[in-house]
């Protein structure tokens, strides 16, 4: 990468723009080292702190990220999605499945277990059908997340339409079982990614990531639906507005 100093009037954002441009033209490519700072600073005749704005940009969007003893790495060509959730009621979760698209490619029953997580302790189901496979935004189609859904096999009469995408699966057990939803329980916990998860999710060598776990508990009290989602780290940030009580 050679070009002239571009002078202290370079904001951060110009620079993170300037060199986004350039990781997407493959310079340098996907999974080599980036320049350090002290080689951008050099290069461009900024300041450190506007490098390292610049970089944070960067890394925020998903281009690049840290790996021990290499430092500084690209990690993707084009910035990767983000999803911000804004959850003030229950009408947020169906924005989420709106917003989103699930790409189903597991579809088998499994048994409630310790392997199967703690969620399931204490619940009277024993079987469950569980789905799994890739979530994406629905505006550029980019992985999003890895997504398992787990309904109780008696729950699951619309087994056959949950495929097909255009409904989230908990308002179609709701319908067809004849259901209100009561409440949401959520779990957010941070966990590390296998390098098989972080390859399906284009995350390259992002090993962070976040599970966020819902449970949906009926007006009967039954729970109808556990939910999993993991996301790398940088694509997932939650938005929660709590008031004060009178």
């Amino acid at each position: 990468m050679t070009a002239p100093p571009l002078g202290l009037s370079l904001r951060h954002r110009d620079l993170a723009d300037i060199l986004s441009r350039e990781i997407a033209s493959g310079t340098p490519p996907v999974g080599e080292r980036f320049p350090t700072e002290h080689e951008l600073v050099a290069r461009f005749g900024v300041g450190r702190h506007t490098v390292r704005e610049a970089l944070k940009l960067l890394t925020e969007q998903g281009l690049l990220g840290r790996r021990r003893k290499t430092g500084t790495v690209v990690l993707a060509a084009s910035p990767i999605s983000h999803y911000a959730h804004s959850l003030r009621d229950l009408l947020g979760l169906l924005d989420f499945a709106k917003n989103t698209v699930l790409d189903i490619r597991y579809d088998n029953l499994v048994t409630a277990s310790e392997k199967t997580g703690t969620e399931f302790a204490g619940l009277p189901d024993h079987r469950w059908l569980r789905l799994a496979g890739i979530r994406s935004t629905r505006n550029d189609g980019r992985p999003l997340c890895w997504t398992e859904i787990f309904v109780p096999e008696r729950f699951a009469s619309a087994r056959v339409d949950f495929r097909k995408g255009d409904r989230a699966i908990y308002e179609r057990v709701l319908e067809t079982q004849g259901l209100k939803l009561e409440y949401v329980e959520q779990d957010v916990t941070a966990v590390d990614l296998t390098q098989p998860m972080a390859d399906l999710l284009a995350a390259g060598h992002v090993m962070a990531g976040l599970m966020v776990t819902r449970r949906y508990v009926a007006h009967t009290g039954d729970t109808f639906e556990i939910s999993r989602n993991i996301y790398p780290a940088g694509r997932y940030s939650m938005r929660s507005l709590l008031r004060q009580r009178a």
